[in-house]
């Protein structure tokens, strides 16, 4: 009994107890406390971004090549932009401020060099191509005119007005800005970079994919004959021959045909004429100059195929030559010769087609990258590496893709 009363005693003062606490409590708003307790803005970032790190370790395991290739146009693109940084600082140190001014008859406007008209309108003209003031601010002006996501309003066919002294011309707004020509000897002064360069591709890019086609459709035949008869007569002839053209000068090799052409076969020389033998000389030309790497880089793959140890381990099971070459052997070495079409193409365009474009007077791009060098016409030579640049790392991108999708054994995750 007494345990009884002892313990009711106990939990009558606990009563007591907590009833006390409540009345101490009465007042006290929790909600309030909880509706000021602020999280820090740290915490909150470093919560958001394990929340992203998270989601995009799940994208890039749910889809790899498309993780890849993303990382590999981040990647690509950072590596751009610091050559174009690097260039084009190279460039506006060696580029005289005059230049910009060169399409201007300032003998006709009575201007002298080193006056103050003189001067003034250097100046204004500078400021228009965003080539003025310090080298930085000239540079971010430039990237910003190349980003096709940003939106910009220039000034082109500006001219001088000699009763106010100021340049005056035509306000147009685009997303992509390359600059204008400067020199007669590239162009019309004051035609658009981009609008002269997207009259020239289709010419060099006609050419350059001819040829290009042709050189794989006979090379690679050539290649896999010379492996397939290694160290007997045919290979033999075949290497030498693809030795002794890749021997000579891309530059007397292009000569040596178009003198060839119109001494031997009377050809025309000019592109401009329009005849058959204007076209079909020029990607001669090329061809000769772009099959002997993809014959002999197709034999290299194709016996190194040959000899690897699946090709023994299929013969000693008793499978045909013939099943185990166009099976096994070709198939593994196309993955790797195709693989480099992407990079031959561009190589080709910007590269091989210049030096017969040249001699055959074929309106493509070569015609502007030699006559901007000459020159000195800073947005002819800086677009002309933006976009061959860009082509690059393009293809660069796509004969990855090529591989992972050609090759089974390729696997682009971690």
């Amino acid at each position: 009994m007494k345990n009884i009363k002892k313990e009711k005693d106990i939990s009558k003062t606990n009563f007591n107890i907590s009833k006390e606490y409540d009345k101490k409590f009465v007042n006290v708003d929790l909600n309030y406390q909880q509706a000021n307790k602020r999280t820090p803005l740290f915490t909150k970032i470093k919560y958001k971004m394990a929340i992203f790190n998270h989601h995009r370790r799940d994208f890039f395991d749910r889809f790899p090549l498309m993780g890849y290739s993303l990382k590999r146009i981040f990647f690509a693109i950072i590596t751009l932009l610091l050559a174009i940084c690097v260039i084009f600082i190279l460039l506006r140190l060696v580029t005289p401020n005059d230049i910009y001014i060169k399409d201007i008859d300032i003998d006709k406007l009575n201007i002298l060099p080193g006056t103050r008209e003189y001067n003034a309108l250097l100046e204004q003209r500078m400021k228009i191509f965003g080539v003025y003031g310090s080298i930085w601010s000239q540079l971010g002006t430039y990237l910003r005119n190349i980003m096709p996501f940003i939106k910009k309003t220039i000034i082109i066919n500006s001219v001088f007005n000699p009763i106010t002294g100021e340049l005056v011309g035509e306000k147009v707004t685009t997303w992509f800005y390359l600059g204008i020509v400067f020199s007669t000897a590239v162009a019309q002064p004051g035609e658009l970079v981009s609008d002269i360069f997207a009259g020239a591709i289709p010419y060099s890019f006609g050419f350059g994919s001819v040829a290009l086609l042709l050189a794989y459709l006979i090379g690679v035949p050539l290649g896999i004959i010379s492996a397939k008869n290694k160290e007997r007569g045919v290979d033999n002839t075949i290497n030498a021959g693809s030795i002794i053209f890749l021997a000579i000068p891309p530059v007397v090799l292009v000569v040596g045909i178009y003198l060839i052409s119109i001494n031997v076969f009377y050809a025309h020389g000019l592109f401009s004429l329009g005849t058959f033998d204007t076209k079909f000389w020029p990607v001669f030309a090329i061809f000769l100059m772009i099959t002997p790497p993809i014959v002999i880089n197709t034999r290299r793959y194709v016996i190194d195929e040959m000899t690897a140890d699946y090709t023994k381990f299929a013969l000693s099971k008793g499978m045909t030559n013939r099943y185990i070459f166009y099976i096994h052997i070709f198939r593994n070495a196309g993955i790797q010769i195709f693989r480099l079409l992407p990079a031959a193409f561009v190589t080709t365009i910007f590269g091989a087609s210049i030096l017969a474009e040249q001699n055959w007077a074929i309106p493509g791009m070569s015609k502007f990258i030699v006559s901007g060098v000459g020159s000195k016409d800073s947005f002819i030579v800086m677009g002309y590496i933006l976009l061959t640049a860009t082509a690059g790392i393009v293809t660069s991108l796509i004969a990855d893709i090529m591989m992972a999708i050609l090759d089974p054994r390729v696997k682009l995750t971690k």
